[in-house]
């Protein structure tokens, strides 16, 4: 496999994998229950998505720290968490966007920003472009350093033969290859442990085939940043710089970052206080256009 293709797979992983004092949890019913928890009553409400094999305690942290000041929702997306697990259910990439509009319309959330990590920046990009509407804004966590190159059809064929050897190999592609990208030296064990146990709990089926949609849903970046009608929001790690110039050509209207030094591809596990605050910088930005 040549490296075009490593990083296209390694980009889609990484794009890849009520009252205030009360939390409530709910599920929405229809084709793919979904789980999701409400927390906080503010004016403006953020929904928060998590990435590829974990689920919505990812972003506990978060809940307390913004709750007291904004409606705070976190989700499990159909074939994580809470949410629908069956291995019948015909998950796709593609419907992700339908199952938060399910769930902004139940809850009738108003001022919305999006908040995507990890694969999930394609999820909210894709929100974007198709009920530009419901927002006031997105933020992408560690992902969409730079829009996705236009794969030929023998690139494609390529990352097709690498899903097919993850699903035979899973745990070992796991640990092997994917571990070493997702961790800093600085990430303390018990995060490493509790990433790679929900990975590795998680059934192939589900797990592959929802990265292998995403990496061949990362093709419609580029349409979707110039669909954009508000900046691009940003908080990443420093692992991997954004190309600001690509960001720059395709989003119209701009696009703006905060940086997490040291961390891994999970800073708000990581550095909860420090995300929190650059987050809260972002929001600022977002509620206040320049």
């Amino acid at each position: 496999m040549n490296r075009l293709i490593s990083i296209c797979i390694l980009g889609a992983f990484l794009s890849a994998c009520g009252n205030k004092d009360e939390k409530t949890h709910n599920t929405i019913k229809g084709d793919s229950p979904i789980a999701y928890s409400s927390t906080g009553n503010g004016d403006t409400s953020l929904l928060f998505i998590h990435g590829w094999c974990i689920n919505q305690t990812y972003w506990d942290a978060q809940v307390e720290f913004f709750s007291p000041r904004y409606q705070v929702i976190t989700v499990d997306l159909p074939g994580f968490g809470l949410s629908d697990k069956e291995l019948g259910s015909d998950w796709r990439f593609e419907n992700y966007s339908a199952d938060i509009k399910a769930l902004v319309d139940q809850l009738g959330l108003k001022n919305l920003v999006l908040i995507g990590h990890s694969m999930s920046g394609d999820l909210i990009l894709d929100y974007a472009k198709k009920y530009p509407g419901d927002l006031v804004g997105i933020v992408g966590i560690d992902n969409l350093h730079q829009p996705a190159a236009i794969l030929s059809e023998a690139q494609k064929l390529e990352v097709e033969a690498f899903f097919e050897l993850m699903y035979r190999s899973y745990d070992s592609i796991v640990n092997n290859m994917m571990a070493g990208e997702l961790f800093q030296p600085a990430t303390d064990s018990s995060i490493r442990k509790r990433v790679l146990t929900d990975i590795l709990q998680t059934k192939p089926e589900i797990a592959v085939k929802v990265l292998k949609e995403n990496s061949f849903f990362t093709q419609q970046q580029q349409a979707a940043m110039q669909a954009l009608q508000f900046p691009l929001f940003l908080l990443n790690s420093d692992v991997y710089p954004v190309n600001a110039d690509s960001l720059n050509k395709y989003c119209k209207l701009g696009f703006a970052i905060e940086t997490l030094k040291g961390s891994g591809h999970y800073p708000m596990l990581e550095q909860p206080a420090a995300f929190n605050q650059a987050l809260q910088k972002l929001l600022d930005r977002i509620s206040k256009p320049q």
